[in-house]
């Protein structure tokens, strides 16, 4: 396997975007194309699963390599961009210089780690309810479906004495969905995790790279974080 620690400027002085990184050379356990971003591959045996890459697969985390400077066949060689700027890598849309990035719910593909969402509330305690055995949605101002849903039951009434119960329906961006028995009184708490905090623990490690430039056609240029041979 070949080391290339390739020079960052050109005759004249500039950057040479294909360039300007280091890379490794391994073998493709796949079809890669170009700007793909890849990973381990923990199929093979042995020292073979050092050598060989395939498209990282959604949420790949630690088993990022770097970004495909080429594109190769299963079978063949790839240079990977382990460390410094790619001018062309495969990332979603909406992706803006700046962000961080990972590889996300698409294989090969480089997602960013949003620090906004529509709300900044990050949890909803609701005033106190009354059970009706039947659906009642419970507005949470959280802005997206949350990522968790829970009663907390206040009924002391001895003229409601008896078992709760509690079914969970599907919740919405806008309502936390309920059903209670009669007469029941409870609470209501949703809470979202914040987008980054969910994305980091999607990641793995988090950000393997930040982008350079803002998405244009699923492209953007890149800084890989030094992920090996740095």
């Amino acid at each position: 396997m070949s080391f290339y620690n390739l020079p960052l400027l050109t005759a004249d002085g500039g950057i040479s975007p294909a360039l300007a990184a280091n890379s490794l050379t391994f073998l493709a356990g796949g079809t890669i194309a170009a700007g793909d971003t890849v990973a381990f591959d923990l199929t093979q045996t042995a020292e073979n699963k050092a050598a060989v890459v395939v498209e990282a697969p959604a949420n790949a985390g630690s088993l990022v390599v770097g970004v495909a400077l080429d594109a190769a066949a299963a079978g063949g060689t790839v240079r990977v961009a382990t460390h410094g700027y790619v001018d062309s890598a495969d990332v979603e849309t909406g992706v803006v210089a700046g962000q961080g990035l990972f590889v996300g719910t698409t294989a090969g593909r480089l997602a960013g780690l949003q620090n906004a969402a529509t709300s900044t509330q990050l949890a909803f305690l609701s005033t106190l309810q009354t059970g009706t055995g039947g659906v009642q949605n419970i507005a949470h101002g959280l802005g997206v479906v949350p990522d968790l849903v829970f009663v907390i039951t206040e009924d002391v009434s001895a003229g409601t004495a008896g078992a709760a119960t509690v079914t969970y329906g599907v919740h919405t961006s806008t309502n936390a969905v309920i059903t209670m028995t009669t007469n029941k009184t409870y609470r209501v708490v949703a809470v979202r995790f914040a987008t980054s905090t969910k994305q980091l623990g999607a990641g793995g490690n988090g950000a393997v790279a930040v982008a350079m430039s803002n998405e244009s056609g699923n492209r953007a240029a890149v800084f890989v974080l030094g992920r090996i041979g740095a």
